[in-house]
């Protein structure tokens, strides 16, 4: 069973399900998992307000990425990469932050090892896009060759792959959302208090995930401005 199986019990008919019907569903879920949570966490957006990304801009970030952490691994690329992202229309979409990594002669370690983790934050946004079928608990850090797997070869043309994404309907992306941000205050409380990780859950995939989806949530407009607020 996958941890959103519980979430498809909802109600029948042109009801949304309500942002406090699906945080009683994902407290039911962390209680059977026996990790923590609180019962004053705030509820996460209601159906009818959410604003998604498209899937087109969920393509793009996801490539923008992907291309990032394969030039923190072969920086002799660094003008064939930039000059791809200029072909296709992607150099506009990187961000500020972003494009001074791009661009910086080199990476130190921790720029690498955090661009490296957003590996996280990849796959989820695949999960967004029907590229990945089960977003399973984050316990451990996905393999990069899972990731290339559902993209087009490097340097291959990105057109059909933006133009093709199809983002999962609104109620599926909440109960992501609304599942991360519980998991994200449960990693966090137990790594203050010093306790054994619930589930064997993976605090920096957590993390990851969680800015994932407030990013395709509009928590902020801008990538860089995303926080993980709990």
């Amino acid at each position: 069973m996958g941890i959103f199986d519980i979430f498809k019990k909802q109600d029948k008919g042109d009801h949304p399900k309500t942002a406090k019907q699906r945080k009683k569903e994902t407290e039911k879920l962390l209680k059977s998992l026996h990790i923590p949570f609180i019962d004053h966490l705030p509820l996460t957006e209601e159906e009818s307000d959410v604003r998604i990304r498209t899937g087109q801009e969920i393509a793009e970030r996801i490539l923008i990425l992907v291309y990032l952490a394969f030039l923190s691994e072969v920086p002799d690329e660094k003008e064939a990469v930039i000059n791809f992202l200029k072909t296709h229309q992607l150099w506009d979409k990187v961000s500020p932050d972003e494009k001074k990594l791009y661009q910086k002669k080199k990476l130190t370690a921790q720029e690498a090892i955090n661009i490296l983790w957003r590996s996280e934050a990849i796959w989820l946004l695949l999960w967004s896009i029907q590229k990945v079928g089960e977003l399973k608990l984050p316990t451990a850090q996905i393999e990069v060759s899972e990731i290339m797997a559902r993209l087009p070869e490097l340097f291959a043309d990105p057109k059909n792959f933006i133009e093709t994404a199809v983002v999962r309907p609104a109620t599926e992306v909440l109960d992501a959302s609304d599942l991360v941000y519980r998991l994200h205050w449960a990693t966090r409380n137990t790594g203050l208090n010093n306790k054994p990780m619930p589930a064997k859950l993976d605090a920096s995939t957590v993390m990851e995930r969680h800015y994932a989806v407030n990013w395709l949530t509009f928590y902020a407009e801008e990538w860089d401005d995303i926080t993980t607020d709990t």
